[in-house]
């Protein structure tokens, strides 16, 4: 079973979203939702990279 990339790629979506709203030479200002993602994002992949490494043992 693939591991879940689900928050990976949303977070992914919202980091670039924040930078286009920021336009051309603004400066990006995240919000909390971008931060919740983000956070569950990095949950994500280090389950992924534990799952991995259980498998290779």
């Amino acid at each position: 079973m693939p591991p879940a990339t689900d928050y990976i790629r949303h977070a992914a979506r919202l980091a670039r979203q924040v930078v286009m709203d920021a336009g051309p030479g603004g400066t990006p200002a995240p919000d909390a939702e971008f931060y919740t993602t983000l956070a569950r994002a990095l949950d994500q992949a280090v389950d992924a990279i534990e799952n991995t490494a259980r498998r290779r043992d």
